[in-house]
């Protein structure tokens, strides 16, 4: 029951989005926008100050440096083989192996994770996004490279992915966080932690009403069959691989339960930008998305209650 009343307000919100578009509140025009104060400032104001807050103490388990790296690296590799065994065509097969952990941390995960878990949740998130954002989007686009046959693997390539991604504003804010955390700058003034406060407290809520405004059903009903096999291994088999990885490398339950369950989260949306960045199938990319989130509704609960959250 703790796993619906969980979903309960996220699907709220996310209709409210949908409807507010219908009703031409929230036009396709203004999205990108919204998402751009949410990705640049919003998210990145509640990681820093949550990063900011509990220091280095989750750098410091390297548990859960191995455990989360080891699924980053197993996911993908399986996500390769299985799209291998259906004779995907390269560019489709890569984006397999793309969103294979590329989870939707951002618009769904902080929200959901703050709701199922309270505070104690988001600080264990911000544990994970510390110890793992960097190699989250290394390996999963570098992974997504090397699956597509018209991507040949250079050097100068590498290289250009990793500045990107250290480029990332989540990046960048839990870095600097971590980095805060051992001067005396610590403890910041109450009016610039207001501020960040009050940028972090806007961003769950309007990142779920411009996530359902982002939804189109019809494509959900059409592309449910051919995005099958991907949708059941992003809601089912990564959060499993992920598990299975804390069986190797134990640590907090805490840690344990929120990087599950972020696991189990659909697909990123910028899944659909990177494919067509660079190169690989964006409109299946599209189809995951969308029937991810959608049935998402109905495994997010199942997870909640397996993982014994509330």
């Amino acid at each position: 029951m703790h796993g619906f009343r969980m979903v309960l307000p996220l699907t709220c919100i996310m209709l409210i989005g949908y409807l507010a578009k219908k009703k031409g509140l929230l036009p396709d025009a203004v999205l990108p926008s919204i998402n751009g104060i949410l990705y640049w400032i919003a998210i990145p104001a509640l990681l820093f100050r949550t990063t900011l807050r509990i220091g280095g103490e989750g750098v410091a388990q390297m548990n859960l440096f191995w455990a989360i790296h080891a699924g980053f690296l197993l996911a993908p590799l399986t996500a390769w083989i299985l799209a291998r065994i259906c004779r995907n065509e390269p560019r489709r097969a890569a984006v397999s192996v793309l969103m294979a952990v590329r989870s939707n941390n951002v618009f769904m995960g902080v929200p959901a994770i703050t709701i199922a878990m309270g505070q104690a949740g988001l600080d264990a998130l911000s544990h994970y996004l510390a110890m793992g954002l960097v190699g989250y989007n290394a390996i999963s686009i570098l992974g997504a490279q090397l699956a597509s046959a018209n991507r040949r693997l250079t050097l100068r390539g590498v290289g250009a992915t990793l500045l990107r991604v250290l480029a990332n504003p989540l990046i960048v804010a839990t870095a600097g966080g971590l980095l805060l955390s051992r001067t005396s700058l610590q403890h910041l003034p109450e009016w610039i932690d207001t501020v960040l406060k009050t940028l972090g407290d806007t961003g769950s809520g309007i990142a779920l009403l411009t996530l359902g405004a982002s939804l189109d059903p019809g494509r959900f009903v059409r592309g449910l069959r051919r995005t099958g096999r991907d949708v059941v291994f992003k809601l089912f088999i990564h959060p499993v691989i992920a598990w299975g990885m804390f069986c190797l490398w134990p640590t907090e339950q805490i840690l344990t339960q929120a990087v599950v369950l972020v696991s189990a989260m659909p697909p990123a949306v910028n899944n659909f930008i990177i494919a067509d960045g660079m190169g690989l199938d964006a409109e299946y990319a599209a189809d995951v998305i969308a029937a991810g989130t959608i049935l998402s509704v109905l495994t997010l609960p199942l997870w909640v209650r397996i993982l014994g959250i509330g």
